[in-house]
């Protein structure tokens, strides 16, 4: 390929590589722009899901304030002037309400006397009013369904309870009604409530139009009641007080920000749950949301590209005019450093751009001959490092038993799956005479081959001091005080040590440190309360603490390590020691598929998230027969 040839190479491809970089810059602006339209939509309806819920809020305090004075009433003077003067001034103090009253169960204020009840009202000149039938004991509120709704919450024990959305058959508005309970001690005698005007909401919804074509839903989610919508093509005096199924594209699986298809066009939801239950979803066409970033993205694009043209052109004409032999010397001395001739030097005084090219080009031959150093090193380590690896599995593995018993006295099952690095996790199970049999879990700190060969040290102390006839507390001080003089620095171990009795079911245990086992009497999974005892090989002469666990027919014994606690998401979220008792007492697994069952559900836990650390489990049941 001629100079000419290159240089016109080397110009489209600068030109595709700067496009390139502006076509990705640009459309990040575009994507930060999407997230700025949706935040401030979002923004918008958030700011009026707040005043909503304020509004609730003050509401419910009128509900409990209005309660306490009928307490009051109920147990002082009873007089229906006084109460109806207290009930006018707590509507002084909550002008958002449109009234609010005090409704007795039949007979509870007076013996002769059913219906009991105050109710003021705002009039139209905004004066308090006294509702008539109350006033004279005619209003029969017990046929009413916002007094029936109320009443069932209330009996539920809620502090306050809402009623549906209702139309009021005098006023023609819409509204609902909120209730505290009125008690005699611990008695319901009546209820406290306060009315809310429900129209003054659907015409601010009407304006929340962030653009031309969205569209607002508001329900009553949990009583499956629809208020208003402003889609198009539906009546809401037809709609109102239907099934959400009414909605089409309505769904349980709805979520906020998750776009979702209509009649072709694609939304994305925002939605917004009130305190009362009632929620509000505003559906933007993303089309419309998207329409001005679209717009800034083609005319950013569109300017980024001729500048960029026009500097590559000026770049062709230098190159063309100053480069031609420059280029023929670094183009053949480049081709030697390509085949590994490093000692070349090149010499280039002018032009000074190319002359600071050829001092780059003698920087960049020396630092590939430090980088060809500095990654023989490094591959030599990772050689190394894979070799110990290697080695410490063999260890691991080789140091867990894979016979497991299971006989007419007992069961048991261990498994350890390994993370990506070696670790120390280990368990152990031995007969020490023909009436006993010694678990032991464990867990040493660190990983790679130092944790395996203390590993090893950790393993034979303990069996040997058990099987060598001494004493469990014998036995765990003599293998403490021996991992304590090894030559291992900074190294320890966490153990729950045991000794089976085959006759008794009975178990001796220290737990040096170490996860809290479980056991399951009467079919039911629970955390042991076990003394954690100082871990083995830091404290020589450390007193352990034997404790006993008896066994009974078809009882389990728990082991496990912390890599089952600690499991943890991308999130890092711990698989923790309450979500294990969970799962455990989940399903009523035989023994040979508990292990497994609890490891499927880590890994259905964690998902895409690595394993750090190994998870390790024992499980024993004993049966109970009787052992000559």
């Amino acid at each position: 390929m001629s100079i000419k040839s290159k240089i016109v190479f080397m110009t489209f491809a600068l030109l595709f590589a700067l496009g390139a970089v502006i076509v990705c810059a640009a459309v990040m602006a575009f994507y930060h722009d999407k997230e700025l339209l949706i935040a401030g939509n979002n923004a918008s309806v958030v700011a009026f899901e707040k005043q909503i819920n304020t509004d609730i809020a003050e509401l419910e305090k009128n509900a409990m304030d209005l309660a306490l004075m009928g307490e009051i009433y109920f147990h002082k003077d009873k007089q229906q002037d006084i109460g109806e003067f207290s009930t006018a001034q707590i509507l002084k103090n909550y002008p958002n309400s449109m009234g609010n009253g005090i409704y007795f169960l039949p007979y509870k204020v007076y013996e002769n006397q059913e219906i009991s009840c105050i109710h003021a009202v705002w009039n139209d000149d905004k004066q308090i009013s006294m509702l008539p039938s109350c006033s004279n004991s005619t209003f029969d509120y017990f046929k009413q369904n916002w007094y029936a709704e109320i009443s069932k919450g209330l009996q539920k024990g809620q502090v306050v309870s809402w009623a549906r959305p209702y139309k009021s058959t005098q006023l023609g508005i819409l509204m609902t009604t909120v209730g505290a309970g009125i008690y005699d001690k611990e008695d319901l005698v009546g209820m406290a409530t306060v009315d809310w005007e429900l129209d003054t909401i659907l015409k601010a919804i009407v304006k929340i139009k962030p653009t031309p074509n969205s569209f607002v839903l508001f329900a009553d989610k949990a009583n499956d009641y629809i208020i208003a919508t402003t889609e198009p093509g539906i009546d809401n005096s037809i709609i109102m007080g239907k099934s959400l199924n009414a909605i089409k594209w309505y769904s349980e699986q709805l979520k906020e920000g998750v776009y979702f298809d209509y009649n072709g066009i694609k939304y994305i939801p925002y939605i917004k749950q009130l305190n009362n239950g009632m929620f509000l979803i505003v559906n933007v066409p993303l089309v419309e949301l998207f329409d001005n970033a679209l717009h800034h993205l083609g005319v950013l694009l569109s300017v980024l590209l001729i500048s960029i043209l026009l500097i590559v052109w000026v770049l062709y004409k230098i190159l063309k005019s100053n480069i031609n032999q420059p280029i023929d010397t670094l183009t053949n001395i480049a081709q030697e450093i390509s085949q590994g001739n490093l000692e070349k030097t090149i010499y280039i005084n002018e032009p000074a751009e190319l002359a600071k090219l050829a001092s780059a080009f003698n920087k960049m031959k020396t630092d590939i001959k430090t980088h060809l150093t500095e990654l023989a090193k490094v591959s030599a380590e990772k050689e190394r490092m894979a070799s110990e690896l290697a080695i410490a599995k063999t260890i691991q593995d080789s140091a867990l038993p894979k016979d497991f018993p299971k006989n007419e006295y007992f069961e048991l099952l261990a498994s350890m799956i390994p993370a990506r690095e070696v670790g120390g996790d280990f368990y152990d199970f031995f007969p020490i005479d023909e009436n006993r049999y010694g678990l032991v879990m464990a867990d040493v700190c660190g990983k790679g081959i130092t944790a395996a060969l203390y590993m090893m040290s950790a393993k034979t102390a303990i069996k040997n001091m058990l099987q060598a006839g001494y004493s469990l507390k014998e036995a765990i001080n003599k293998a403490n005080n021996s991992l304590c003089n090894s030559s291992a620095p900074l190294m320890f171990v966490t153990a729950f040590i045991g000794i089976l009795d085959l006759k008794s079911g009975n178990i001796e245990y220290v737990n040096a440190g170490h996860c809290t086992p479980l056991y399951k009497p009467d079919n039911e999974y629970k955390y042991l309360d076990v003394e954690k005892n100082m871990v083995l090989g830091v404290k020589p002469d450390y007193d352990y603490k034997v404790e006993q666990l008896k066994l009974k027919e078809n009882e389990r014994l728990f082991l496990y390590t912390d890599g089952v606690t600690e499991a943890q998401t991308t999130e890092s979220e711990f698989f923790g020691e309450e979500r294990l008792l969970k799962i455990l007492n989940k399903e009523k697994l035989p023994i040979s598929k508990t292990l497994e069952y609890v490891h499927n559900n880590i890994r259905e836990f964690i998902k895409e998230a690595s394993q750090f650390d190994d998870i390790t489990m024992l499980i024993v049941e004993f049966y109970h027969k009787k052992v000559d």
